[in-house]
């Protein structure tokens, strides 16, 4: 059985929390008659071996993600199964979740079931793992029992033994502000960030899973709870995407193919954004050709759709679509996701040549090797909030994904403050 962040595809959303509980048993045991009080005690107690709290009336939809979460492990108890994989499945959890989730899968391996855990954050890997396997470009780099390695050993597995990666060339232009955002929210229960960007800077937004960058993303974009900043030296109330728009603010999604490109419209389309009209002029197609070119997006004609074109190509159209109108501050969410290596770079030289020409740019990862290659700060993220806001000069892999507790911050982050 896989247990993933998808949770939902793996429970009927209009049933009761013991019709789901109890579907695979009443299915096993070719039940002829249907007794709702039955049922319901049957999932009672399965779910009292667990502690968890939850109605077994209650309608799945209705649930919070840890509900849903720990139904599903409570359900895979019940059906017998011999083997779990878990995919990132306390990304989005708080403390108190996280360490229940814990006991839950403490209590499943006592038990004899075998659990595949599949997880970003070392200290979960460490505190949960009987062997640790770490995976680099689909390729096993270190398969080691718990006891005979340490965190350090799996940083440098992950990083492929190089520790130390070399930042682009600073193109900020200090003193020449683009956004001074106080007091940020971007979620619940979460330190808000100060954030301050100098024009031809590029930001580093750092964190794994679970930690809100795409809510920072979102929030940034208008998307989420209104915000006030200072913007190119004027102050604007940000309360959605047509005002970050008119602020000259764009934001390229983490899901492409979802959020970042309508896949059966034109490459012509997507760069003719803020045109009047959907018949496109002579000039229209020329300007179109030319981002074409400038990023570099491998097509046979500019009427092609992006659902014909590579996830790497398909990229390039979602961030070359802004290249007239993020004139200001540039959101890259998690922009190599799904990205081949030759298209990564080629991405990044575009990056590179927006900051160039004073646009900001705030690139959110969770990959460490891409936040050092191309920040000139770094602010790593936790799943509390923000934890430091750094130069990117003289960090390292091991600085991002195993930070010393002693060098938290307590204040909020802000990039005027360590320039």
């Amino acid at each position: 059985m896989l247990l993933s962040q998808e949770v939902d595809r793996a429970l009927a959303p209009t049933l009761t929390v013991h019709e789901n509980l109890t579907a695979g048993l009443l299915l096993r045991e070719h039940a002829a008659f249907f007794s709702p009080r039955r049922n319901r005690q049957r999932a009672q107690d399965m779910l009292r071996r667990f502690e968890i709290d939850i109605d077994p009336n209650a309608l799945v939809a209705q649930l919070s993600l840890f509900e849903k979460q720990v139904l599903s492990l409570a359900r895979a108890v019940a059906t017998d199964a011999s083997y779990i994989i878990l995919d990132e499945p306390t990304a989005s959890f708080d403390k108190e979740e996280t360490a229940h989730f814990y006991r839950i899968v403490h209590e499943m391996t006592a038990s004899g079931i075998g659990i595949i855990f599949i997880s970003h954050r070392l200290d979960e890997v460490l505190d949960l793992a009987d062997t640790v396997t770490v995976l680099r470009g689909g390729r096993v780099a270190l398969h080691a029992n718990r006891a005979d390695i340490t965190k350090e050993r799996i940083v440098s597995a992950i990083a492929g033994g190089n520790l130390e990666i070399h930042p682009h060339e600073s193109q900020a232009r200090v003193g020449q502000s683009i956004l001074d955002a106080q007091k940020l929210n971007y979620g619940p229960r979460r330190r808000p960030l100060n954030l301050h960007i100098d024009a031809g800077e590029i930001i580093a937004i750092f964190g794994n899973l679970g930690t809100g960058k795409t809510s920072l993303a979102q929030t940034l974009f208008g998307l989420r709870d209104p915000y006030t900043a200072q913007i190119s030296g004027e102050q604007r109330t940000i309360r959605s995407a047509q005002d970050a728009r008119a602020a000259g603010i764009a934001l390229v999604p983490e899901e492409r193919r979802r959020q970042g490109v309508w896949l059966n419209e034109s490459i012509l389309t997507h760069f003719s954004l803020g045109s009047r009209g959907i018949i496109h002029n002579r000039a229209e197609r020329e300007h179109a050709e030319q981002v074409t070119r400038k990023y570099d997006v491998q097509v046979s004609s500019i009427d092609q759709t992006p659902a014909q074109l590579s996830g790497g190509n398909q990229q390039k159209v979602s961030i070359g679509k802004w290249d007239a109108l993020a004139t200001t501050l540039l959101v890259l969410d998690e922009p190599m996701k799904g990205v081949d290596v030759v298209s990564r770079e080629s991405i990044i030289r575009r990056i590179e040549e927006r900051a160039s020409s004073g646009v900001a740019v705030i690139y959110l990862t969770q990959e460490p090797e891409e936040a050092l290659r191309i920040a000139d700060r770094v602010v790593l993220l936790d799943n509390d909030g923000p934890r430091w806001d750094r130069p990117a000069a003289g960090l390292t892999i091991a600085d991002l994904l195993n930070p010393d507790p002693a060098t938290a911050e307590p204040h909020h982050t802000s990039g005027k403050t360590n320039r």
